[in-house]
């Protein structure tokens, strides 16, 4: 006997295979885009967390940036004199915000990022803004994150507290 298929289930498979074909290229052209959103927004987020952790825990390359502004290698915002966790020094934040307002390019590569960023620094007794660095021009991209962070700075020996906002986008 030999094995023998009629013209009718030739095609009926053939039709079969297409569909199924055609079912799960619509699947993967679905599913695809979301999955690259998702990916292109953890990166983002990942990148906010790492400035937000350079500037509250690192205290800069070299220690004293903040004295010798053009030497600096990498910023970071913390005190280093009193070793401890989420302490900011006074005088790097003013540096900061001076220089930003200057030059955002120069910190931008001092920060060693490629994305855009405000940096916020708020007071939290008198709601002053200590820190307002952002581009002068803005270019929005479809995909930005907000990080939001307690911290307590050194100002002229007085410990005060606010809330540091980096946005990143």
């Amino acid at each position: 006997m030999k094995a023998q298929i009629s013209f009718v289930e030739f095609l009926t498979s053939i039709l079969i295979f297409i569909t199924f074909v055609g079912y799960f290229s619509l699947q993967i052209l679905v599913f695809v885009p979301s999955y690259i959103n998702e990916i292109t927004g953890e990166r983002l987020r990942s990148e906010a967390f790492q400035l937000s952790e350079l500037l509250i825990n690192d205290p800069g390359q070299p220690l004293n940036w903040h004295l010798d502004f053009l030497n600096a290698e990498r910023i970071g915002l913390s005190d280093h004199t009193l070793n401890r966790t989420n302490l900011l020094s006074g005088a790097k934040i003013s540096v900061l915000n001076s220089k930003c307002q200057e030059n955002y390019d120069n910190i931008k590569s001092l920060l060693g990022t490629d994305y855009d960023f405000l940096i916020l620094l708020i007071e939290g007794g008198t709601g002053e803004l200590k820190i307002n660095c952002h581009p002068t021009v803005t270019k929005f991209r479809q995909f930005n994150t907000t990080i939001k962070r307690v911290v307590a700075y050194n100002e002229d020996g007085t410990i005060k507290y606010g809330e540091m906002i980096l946005q990143v986008w």
